[in-house]
């Protein structure tokens, strides 16, 4: 593939029902929709952009969060060029995994060097303030601590969902070069 054109394999993790289809769908273009389906293993899908007049094919390997699907996911870790890790803001508990999420992208990730990742704080249009909600300073600070790009994002009315993308198009263009 020239330089000009290329293929990233990237995944989006995080626990089950954190959206991370619901983003895929979002950010391919094709809305939102209310009924939930889990992912049993891995979904893909391909989508063409450009980022700084380059121009990428994703392709977007949405895997499942559930833990009885652990093993089967790992082998798609292998060779990706980055990642989306998501949490659900109504769901401390998916927040407080996210190292987790985050060891297990760079242990199989097969590469030389740290893979970059952006976090994704999604279903701020749920967010309301109690003891499960996960404030977007919380989300912040973690994200400093880890060294990730963070963004708020809503997969229901679209909110930050092409922003966080480009922006982890652009970090996979300095990790490449």
């Amino acid at each position: 593939m020239s330089e000009d054109h290329r293929l990233w394999k990237i995944v989006l993790v995080g626990d089950g029902a954190v959206g991370k289809t619901s983003l895929r769908k979002r950010y391919l273009g094709e809305g939102f929709e209310t009924d939930y389906l889990s992912t049993m293993g891995a979904d893909f899908a391909l989508y063409d952009t450009n980022i700084n007049e380059t121009h990428i094919r994703w392709q977007i390997w949405d895997l499942a969060g559930q833990p009885v699907f652990k093993d089967v996911v790992k082998a798609y870790y292998t060779k990706i060029f980055g990642g989306v890790l998501v949490y659900d803001v109504t769901r401390r508990s998916t927040f407080e995994n996210v190292e987790k999420w985050l060891n297990e992208l760079q242990e199989n990730s097969k590469r030389d060097k740290t893979v970059p990742v952006v976090l994704f704080a999604n279903k701020i249009d749920l967010q309301e303030e109690g003891a499960e909600t996960v404030s977007p300073d919380e989300g912040k600070a973690l994200a400093d601590r880890l060294g990730l790009s963070f963004y708020e994002t809503s997969a229901k009315t679209g909110e930050m969902v092409t922003a966080a993308f480009e922006k982890l198009g652009k970090e996979i263009l300095d990790f490449t070069s």
